[in-house]
């Protein structure tokens, strides 16, 4: 701990400013004041990006927040509170954002354009997609909520192409499977042949949209 005097010459008194010295050794770290909870969480999704999701916790997080482990506390209760949501976090980016630049007639295309923009939000975010993997929209509430937008967006397309509602939640469920099963594998260097990753993807998407389609009534 190191004390800073300053010299008021008008009143002629002492100041001491302290800057407290993070034991970790991170270097200083400053007061915060008026931290919300929508700060933390875009701190915690860059941190859970630069370093992977299991490099964070209470103590990677604060100290990358420059405020004590007790201050996170009155924001959070766990690092798994984090994790769920950096989850609802992620999933409303894509519903909200991705979503909305998607807007051509052929519901076919809208599918596979969806498929890219998701794949394309997935590697560039890997911290938060591997918080997005564990996601279950029945748990709650607040899960719903935030994929509200994609499930009507993929519904819209179904719909569009004369799939049964029915059929088109087991699709839904598939697509997912794929996309978040793809982007898996990709993030964790698991495919070790040197062709073209990205034709694969399009090759593969293509093939899953030949399938939904055979399900028009």
């Amino acid at each position: 701990m190191s004390a800073v005097f300053l010299i008021d010459k008008t009143n002629n008194v002492s100041i001491i400013l302290t800057n407290i010295v993070s034991k970790s050794g991170m270097g200083v770290i400053m007061p915060r004041t008026g931290l919300s909870k929508e700060e933390i969480i875009e701190k915690a999704a860059k941190l859970a990006n630069e370093k992977g999701l299991s490099y964070l916790t209470v103590t990677t997080l604060s100290d990358y927040l420059g405020i004590r482990k007790p201050s996170l506390y009155n924001h959070v209760k766990t690092i798994d509170d984090v994790h769920r949501k950096l989850m609802i976090y992620g999933w409303k980016k894509v519903s909200e954002e991705v979503v909305a630049g998607l807007d051509s007639e052929d519901p076919k295309e809208n599918i596979a354009n969806f498929g890219r923009a998701f794949y394309k939000f997935a590697m560039e975010n890997p911290g938060v997609f591997e918080a997005m993997l564990w996601y279950n929209k029945y748990l709650d509430e607040s899960l719903l909520e935030a994929t509200e937008g994609l499930y009507a967006f993929f519904f819209r397309q179904t719909d569009g192409m004369g799939i049964e509602r029915d059929v088109a939640n087991h699709l839904l469920r598939t697509y997912r499977a794929f996309l978040e099963g793809f982007v898996m594998l990709q993030i964790h260097n698991s495919f070790g042949n040197p062709i073209s990753i990205d034709e694969s993807f399009e090759i593969s998407m293509n093939v899953l949209i030949a399938g939904i389609e055979q399900y028009r009534r």
